[in-house]
């Protein structure tokens, strides 16, 4: 199959940079790999982000792809018979995803994956683990860094709207198997995070371009959810270009340029969603600290509407729990709440399930709004509400088991 998956590889790339080259929405040198078999590594923003990489490389290059994307049914089939993409497991050890790379690098086959795991809420670079520095190092083979510009804008995690604006590709470095065997595995991570680091505001704040949308904000606060002017969590509600607090009344409004101003003329709170987001992890950290001291029984956050999925690997996804979800300080509960107006409640409902804190081993979002983590023995997936932020949630998890969130 891997002389038919280079075929299809080629033909994709023409039709891309036929469209590409029609549309000018893309632009990226072509480049040559160093080496006759490499490991490309890249930041990841947009969902086409395969297209952006792979449209100026010559060559063939198998993707490692977030695991939820192979529970499609025909659609997942559809994608292992074209692409045979590597399975990512979030939520879990990425273990059998490394020894998989590693075989299909030593039969000579190139292999690209976004060194993030997940795509940016905020537009910067987020935390790159060691494990893939060291994979770089003992895999044996070259490696390309690759990062996009522009395309956090373009299609920003949070919002269900893709704007038009300017994306390019820059090709940061090549290194040989040789060149990274004779650095330590510091240099080599340090090298890693140098080259693939963005700062898509830095970016916007010289080049000034305008990405256009019927409604920049909307859904905002998927990724902002806590006012900075009052505060309060879970206030914040979007619609068209504006972000407004239920709770004290501020107003924030996202221009064209992906900056925030103030209807009134005054000075936002901040001018980048970069900004905000990092205010408000501080300011999550200090309130689940403060009601980890006082021994506070009410949630940290809480969302109705949520459905609760086991994972299994013969039983596929199967519905555990529904209705309201509440992170507590020590746990976490789904179910065990009323079903919306109008509506039965069902058995799911009426029972609740509670997840102790100490037995969750790991958590990761993917999507906008849809949790993956392990508690025990179990896979779980947690799908909250469109507008909930499950952002918050999973920061709060490493808050709660005194661990750093570093997206």
């Amino acid at each position: 199959m891997y002389q038919f998956h280079r075929a299809f590889f080629a033909f994709m790339r023409f039709l891309v940079r036929f469209w590409f080259a029609l549309t000018g929405r893309y632009s990226c040198p072509k480049y040559t790999p160093r080496s006759k078999t490499s490991l490309i590594l890249t930041n990841h923003n947009t969902n086409w982000d395969f297209f952006y990489f792979g449209a100026p490389f010559r060559g063939h290059m198998y993707f490692v792809a977030s695991e939820h994307i192979f529970r499609l049914g025909f659609v997942s089939r559809l994608i292992r018979f074209l692409a045979d993409p590597i399975a990512r497991k979030k939520g879990a050890s990425s273990q059998e995803t490394i020894d998989e790379i590693k075989r299909r690098l030593a039969k000579g086959q190139n292999v690209c994956m976004m060194a993030e795991g997940n795509r940016s809420f905020t537009g910067e670079t987020g935390f790159i683990s060691p494990a893939t520095a060291r994979l770089a190092k003992e895999c044996g083979a070259g490696l390309i860094t690759f990062k996009i510009h522009g395309g956090y804008f373009v299609n920003p995690r949070w919002s269900k709207e893709t704007r038009k604006g300017k994306v390019w590709g820059e090709l940061s470095g090549q290194y040989t198997a040789e060149e990274l065997s004779a650095m330590t595995d510091d240099e080599v991570e340090a090298l890693i995070e140098r080259d693939l680091f963005v700062d898509a505001f830095a970016d916007q704040r010289e080049k000034q371009y305008t990405y256009k949308a019927k409604a920049p904000a909307e859904t905002l606060e998927t990724a902002l959810f806590a006012c900075p002017d009052c505060r309060a969590f879970a206030s914040l509600r979007s619609r068209g270009d504006r972000l407004r607090c239920l709770s004290c009344g501020s107003e924030h409004v996202l221009n064209r340029k992906g900056f925030f101003e103030r209807p009134d003329g005054q000075a936002p709170a901040f001018e980048t969603i970069l900004e905000w987001s990092e205010w408000q992890k501080a300011h999550l950290k200090s309130h689940v600290q403060k009601m980890k001291d006082t021994q506070d029984p009410s949630p940290v956050r809480t969302d109705d509407g949520a459905k609760l999925y086991r994972i299994h690997p013969l039983e596929g996804k199967v519905l555990t729990a529904e209705g309201t979800v509440k992170l507590f300080t020590d746990r976490l509960e789904v179910g065990g709440g009323e079903a919306p107006q109008g509506k039965p409640v069902s058995e799911l409902q009426k029972d609740l399930l509670t997840i102790e804190l100490s037995s969750m081993k790991s958590m990761a979002v993917i999507l906008v709004n849809t949790i993956l983590f392990t508690a025990g023995d179990e896979y779980y997936e947690l799908r909250l509400p469109p507008r909930a932020s499950a952002l918050q949630y999973l920061i709060a998890y490493y808050d709660l088991k005194g661990k750093e969130y570093k997206r």
